[in-house]
């Protein structure tokens, strides 16, 4: 071929990359109660958009962030810094000028931070730029209303670059009413003493260091009175041990009415390891997706952030539900895995509706709770005292589900891999196969009392349940064994899950009870029964923290390589 057909050739295919048509974005249809409104969309109603450029070298990444969290691994506790993590995964130029280019082009402002470039703009720009129109929706049974775009369309240049779209159909989390006592069903009483004294714990004291904070994500609402922790530490942390106070709110506010989520996680954080620095994360959006992303982001930024996250928020079911698409939430998986590149422990509450059943277009399917079911976040079920006695073996809640199952969008990780290979084999009266995922990431992996804490809000004292309990009890638990070893000079826990499932021994295994229940006590067709060993209600059982404290201090010292 000559060297003017070559250039010829060349230059025709750079003309049809040009000249492809854009990409349509359908929008899905509005889940059940919601409904698109009459009411027009203001012209200069803001709009904030954002796109997550596609990144370099995620499989690399995912073999880092498992080395680094292997205690059988040389490299565990080599954690990457913010830099590391750039370099490793930073966009490729032509990805960045495709997307960049665009908006110029268009004499649109905006703003790079790593992957993320976002715009704000009037709602008549963004449905110009993104050929699209925006309109008010509202769902009926919930008040919660949000300004929506329909279908809407990128250039196919830029629409290759880029991994995920926020700000365009997104929608909040449904509000839930928290789990309370019944006449049905009265847990006992559950405070920081009875799970002190229930799980042992011990042989650590929090020092206050800067260097070992932890924190709770709050989102949609859910603020805190600090007055309502004050009163709590009064009523139900011993004397003279300090502690009641948040040491830094981050994000988009956070102080005001206590929600009843917001106070159980605070206090419960908190009440278990009372003087470790704890923080407020808060994003009060109703678009729970780009929160999710912003909240992930904005820990990778920040060099000096809380070592443990509990987050007590996700949802059972089918994601398009939220407006959130798999791009979505995959492009979220990536911000997970390099939290756990980093050395930070994200613990998510397992979901409150069992097993997830829905009957669903004549199908039948179990749901987990997402985020809960990324691979590299530790999720936690709930389990209550049998007999609501103090003292007692645990079972798993009945006053509603704790929530369990099998991902069938995200891939089971290969620390969990031999306890679930044994639970499908050993289990009994298991759902149907085309109901679940057995390849899936499978939750929980861990669980605690979840029924009966004693929570102050709006300055009275009520009883709440549910795995929001369990996790901030956990995470609470993970913060004590980051102190001791950080006071050894030894690295963060980080990612938790590869040396939770090579200690299961520092578990008590829970083997009564089954998630085959809904969020209000009532029963599902199917689910999963506590079997011996791992399983989807409780996963490895409920801690036993001595016996953790001396595993996690014998764990791999990254500066040494050598057992200590």
């Amino acid at each position: 071929m000559s060297m003017r057909s070559a250039c010829f050739l060349a230059t025709a295919l750079v003309a049809v990359i040009a000249d492809r048509p854009p990409v349509t974005h359908i929008a899905d249809e509005l889940p059940t109660n919601w409904r698109k409104l009459e009411q027009p969309v203001a012209t200069s109603h803001p709009m904030t958009i954002q796109l997550s450029l596609q990144q370099s070298n995620l499989a690399e990444l995912q073999n880092v962030a498992n080395s680094v969290s292997d205690p059988k691994s040389p490299s565990y506790g080599k954690y990457l810094s913010l830099a590391d993590l750039d370099t490793l995964t930073a966009p490729k130029a032509s990805d960045v000028a495709a997307v960049e280019n665009w908006f110029s082009a268009s004499n649109v402002p905006f703003q790079r931070v790593r992957e993320l470039v976002e715009v704000s703009l009037t709602a008549t720009s963004a449905a110009k730029m993104f050929t699209t129109s925006f309109h008010h929706v509202a769902n009926d049974a919930t008040g919660q209303s949000v300004v929506r775009a329909g279908d809407y369309m990128l250039p196919a240049e830029v629409d290759d670059a880029v991994a995920a779209v926020y700000g365009m159909h997104g929608l909040p989390l449904p509000p839930r009413k928290p789990i309370g006592a019944s006449a049905r069903q009265n847990p006992v009483d559950v405070t920081p003493a009875v799970i002190q004294k229930t799980y042992n714990v011990a042989g650590v004291t929090p020092s206050g260091s800067l260097k070992n904070k932890q924190a709770v994500a709050e989102f949609q609402g859910q603020t805190i009175e600090p007055s309502d922790l004050v009163k709590f530490f009064e009523d139900y942390v011993p004397k003279g041990i300090a502690g009641d106070k948040i040491h830094k709110f981050v994000g988009t506010g956070g102080v005001g009415t206590s929600g009843v989520e917001a106070a159980l996680d605070v206090d419960y954080i908190m009440g278990v390891s009372p003087g470790l620095l704890t923080e407020f994360w808060y994003w009060g959006g109703l678009d729970f997706c780009a929160d999710l992303k912003n909240w992930t982001n904005t820990i990778l930024s920040d060099e000096d952030a809380p070592l443990v996250h509990s987050v007590s928020y996700g949802f059972q079911g089918a994601l398009s539900q939220l407006g959130c698409k798999t791009a979505n939430v995959l492009d979220i998986d990536v911000n997970f895995a390099k939290l756990a590149a980093k050395g930070i422990s994200i613990i998510f509450a397992s979901g409150d509706s069992g097993s997830g059943y829905n009957w669903f277009f004549f199908e039948e399917t179990l749901w987990p709770s997402w985020p809960a079911s990324s691979p590299w976040v530790t999720s936690v079920g709930s389990t209550r005292f049998q007999e609501n006695k103090v003292g007692q073996p645990e079972m798993a809640t009945d006053q509603f589900g704790s929530g369990g199952g099998f991902s069938s969008m995200l891939p089971q990780f290969k620390a969990q891999a031999s306890a679930v290979a044994h639970y499908l084999k050993t289990a009994t009266g298991l759902p149907p196969a085309k109901a679940f995922n057995a390849t899936g990431r499978a939750t929980p992996d861990v669980s605690a009392l979840g029924e009966g804490f004693q929570v102050i809000a709006g300055g009275k004292v009520q009883s709440v349940g549910g795995t929001s309990a369990a996790t901030p009890t956990f995470a609470g638990l993970v913060g004590l064994l980051n102190e001791a070893r950080i006071k050894a000079g030894k690295p963060a826990m980080g990612y938790l899950n590869p040396f939770l499932y090579q200690n299961a021994d520092a578990f008590t295994d829970v083997t009564v009870g089954t998630n085959a229940i809904g969020r209000m006590g009532g029963k599902y067709k199917y689910g999963y029964k506590c079997e011996p060993g791992w399983d989807p209600a409780t996963g490895l059982g409920t801690p036993l923290f001595g016996k953790l404290l001396t595993a996690a201090m014998k764990a791999v010292d990254s500066k040494t390589d050598l057992i200590v």
